[in-house]
């Protein structure tokens, strides 16, 4: 007892004294230093800076756009370029794109490169707080400071820095609330759970992938509160206050935070890209009424439909696409004739505009429309409906569908409306190139569809952006649908697929008019339908989930994607920039593989203690204090990484490598908790006056490994000059190679 209690006294420091400071100072150094190293090179855009300092531009400029991730972490990085004097001006088209000229952009990624550089301190202080040993600290943040994969997320404009800090900030805190339990509701207490509510809204502001820490600290707070409902001392009234506290801090406080974020966003993204923009057609009309610049703001146009209007239909679900046609056919290899395609198309575009006409008779006027009394598009009527760009009627064949078989084909037959010097478009069509008609004037069963009303009574009006109708073939009785299908690139272009569909009950076959022209009927206002920030930020979580859930891997993406198996081994990298300067994503292995090592010990060190508290057999030399907060750290550290790896495998999404790291942090954290454990127990094992010596050797042999392994990796991090495309059998970093699927 005597040996452990000096090797203790010997090794654990306090916080406040001159060794503790010391190294900690000396890791937050190496942090900043190893983040800011290399910060302006390249000086073009890399990777996903393309994607995310367009977002900052137009934060900026206040343009909306739409994104599947919360705008919390894009609006860090705009604060971070608006300090810097960044006036969005800069386009991010593309990787490789200068920064030349433009001020404020490197700020951006200083910013990010001192989020990245807090993880250290963050992981320096939580695994100090959960175990009180120096040693198990000191590794866990060499870990961090030295892993090159988390260097290379920590000095781009993206949103894993804020990300990484938050989360490790949330960590952080809920180890500062457990070592406070024994004094709930003084000062640090409520700074503690405050601290940890914060972050946890902070960290969902910038990612979905928040939750998982969110679950982490969810867990904790329901055992605790369920130890405490058992324990006989704990009063009801106290149990009560206690139930509160965490109401408020941990869900009330987050809550704020979260949706505070959502209204800066919804306040500040206040005008639409243009007119005819794709952004906001994701978003309901009642939306788009709120956007400036947008075709519905403030819009007036007639309420009712009636023969030879002008319309846009839009498909009255979620994110729901614009019926669409142009002058192209669909592949003749499978059709037995020449088809115009009819597609889902997500921006507003000229080509979406169609007119209403009557069963038999073709507008009798110059400019398009039908003389006499105006008659009123009803329940029950049959009509046709002609693409006025291309000249073509809309139709259902019957051949099936080319990408959903079990429904049947819809395209355009051309037909000769008019003569043409009869063609005189209105308005919106003064710049469109008209095109020719080809001579047809047979009308055939095919091309005539009854409309249906949802709700309506017989003789219903269709009112335009309140009706949802259903346009259904007369001879086949099918329904004009969204098939929810991509039709192929290489023909389709990617555009949705539009059906025939004789499910009539499928809500996809719901369609709702959204613009709509006629000199002939009265204008009326539309702002009733104007939405509330309530309905948008609702609205704005359904497009985001929508979106987020068909991000599935295709094209060049199914072979730069990566499986989550892959991750923890280090199995593969994914290159980030390669014009005449390469840099490569690839974790530090010796981190990885150590990381996986000690991932296996954990839970053995987790049942053994079990073992010995079911037998009674604690060895007499075991101080019960620090082995208590050993299981503790291990347990949590361990349930960490797990919430933040293992739903991956859960996820049809397209994943990509920079996914695992959030988990990595919580493994590396892991390791310093079990390797300082293992060391000490190593030194107990010699001499006492030999144990210092060996600790401190074992200790700096390891940190050694790590810094070499970094000296190694780092400029596939960093990047480093190439002369002409990547070739393995002569790069600079072959020799490192473990793995062929390594591109370094």
């Amino acid at each position: 007892m005597y040996k452990a209690f000096m090797f203790s006294h010997i090794l654990r420091h306090s916080e406040g004294d001159g060794v503790w400071w010391c190294v900690f100072m000396v890791l937050m150094a190496a942090a900043v230093m190893t983040r800011l190293h290399y910060i302006t090179t390249p000086y073009n855009v890399v990777w996903d800076e393309a994607h995310f300092g367009k977002m900052v531009g137009w934060y900026i400029n206040r343009t909306f756009f739409t994104d599947v991730h919360p705008p919390g972490g894009k609006l860090l990085l705009t604060l971070f370029g608006r300090l810097g004097g960044y006036n969005g001006t800069h386009s991010f088209a593309a990787p490789n794109v200068p920064y030349d000229g433009y001020q404020g952009i490197m700020h951006m990624r200083v910013g990010c490169a001192l989020l990245g550089a807090g993880m250290v301190p963050l992981g320096f202080h939580s695994v100090w707080t959960l175990t009180h040993c120096l040693p198990s600290a000191t590794i866990a943040a060499t870990l961090i400071v030295f892993e090159v994969g988390t260097i290379t997320l920590s000095k781009f404009i993206l949103l894993d820095p804020p990300l990484f800090f938050f989360m490790m900030a949330a960590f952080h805190a809920l180890t500062l609330t457990h070592a406070l339990r024994h004094r709930p509701f003084s000062f640090a207490w409520w700074a503690a759970l405050g601290y940890c509510g914060a972050s946890l809204g902070c960290v969902m502001s910038v990612k979905f992938v928040g939750v998982f820490i969110v679950m982490l600290v969810g867990v904790h707070t329901a055992l605790h509160l369920w130890t405490l409902l058992g324990n006989p001392h704990v009063s009801l009234v106290e149990f009560t206050k206690h139930l509160l506290a965490r109401a408020v801090c941990l869900i009330v406080l987050p809550a704020s935070i979260y949706i505070s974020v959502f209204f800066i966003h919804d306040q500040l993204l206040d005008r639409a890209m243009t007119e005819f923009a794709a952004e906001e057609a994701h978003f309901s009309p009642g939306f788009q009424m709120h956007l400036k610049n947008s075709s519905l703001n403030n819009i007036t146009q007639p309420r009712d439909v009636a023969y030879g209007s002008l319309i846009t239909l839009r498909n009255a679900n979620l994110a729901g696409v614009y019926l669409h046609s142009h002058n192209l056919t669909y592949p003749a290899t499978r059709l037995p004739k020449n088809m115009q395609q009819v597609t889902g198309f997500r921006a507003k575009d000229l080509n979406n505009y169609f007119k209403v006409l009557f069963p038999e008779d073709d507008p009798d006027q110059s400019n398009g429309f039908y003389s006499g009394e105006v008659e009123w598009l009803r329940q029950g009527d049959w009509v046709r409906l002609y693409h006025l760009t291309t000249g073509a009627l809309l139709s259902c064949g019957r051949n099936r569908s080319l990408v959903t078989r079990k429904h049947n084909i819809v395209y355009a037959k051309p037909y000769n409306l008019t003569k043409p010097e009869n063609l005189e478009p209105y308005d919106v069509f003064k710049d469109e190139t008209k095109t020719s008609r080809v001579s047809s004037a047979t009308v055939t069963p095919w091309q005539m569809w009854r409309v249906h009303v949802e709700g309506g009574q017989a003789g219903a009006r269709v009112s335009t952006l309140d009706s949802r109708i259903k346009f259904l073939c007369v001879p086949r009785h099918c329904a004009l649908t969204w098939s929810l299908a991509p039709l192929p690139l290489s023909w389709g272009g990617g555009q949705a697929e539009i059906t025939c569909s004789n499910n009539l009950q499928d809500p996809y076959t719901n369609w709702m008019v959204e613009q709509h022209v006629n000199p002939y009927v009265k204008n009326a206002t539309y702002n009733h339908l104007r939405t509330s920030f309530v309905t948008r930020l609702v609205e704005t979580h359904q497009v985001m989930t929508w979106v987020n859930a068909r991000l599935k891997p295709a094209g060049e993406d199914r072979f730069n994607a990566h499986r989550p198996w892959m991750w923890p081994v280090c199995y593969k990298s994914q290159v980030w920039y390669d014009v005449n300067f390469r840099i490569v994503l690839l974790g530090n292995p010796l981190v990885f593989w150590v990381n996986l090592v000690f991932l296996l010990v954990a839970p053995a060190i987790l049942l053994h203690h079990q073992y010995t508290v079911k037998r009674n057999k604690r060895h007499k030399e075991e101080d019960p204090e620090r082995r208590e907060r050993l299981v503790f750290a291990c347990r949590w550290l361990l349930l960490g990484y797990l919430f933040h790896y293992l739903p991956f495998y859960t996820m049809d999404r397209i994943l990509y490598y920079h996914h695992y790291f959030p988990a990595l942090q919580f493994s590396s954290m892991l390791t310093g908790v079990v390797v300082g454990e293992l060391l000490e127990r190593l030194a107990r094992r010699v001499p006492t006056k030999r144990a210092t010596p060996v600790f401190t050797w074992a200790l700096g042999i390891f940190i050694a490994l790590i810094i070499y392994s970094f000296y190694l990796f780092c400029y596939v991090g960093y990047g480093h000059t190439t002369v002409s495309g990547f070739n393995p059998d002569n790069s600079t970093f072959r020799h490192l190679r473990a793995f062929e699927q390594w591109e370094i």
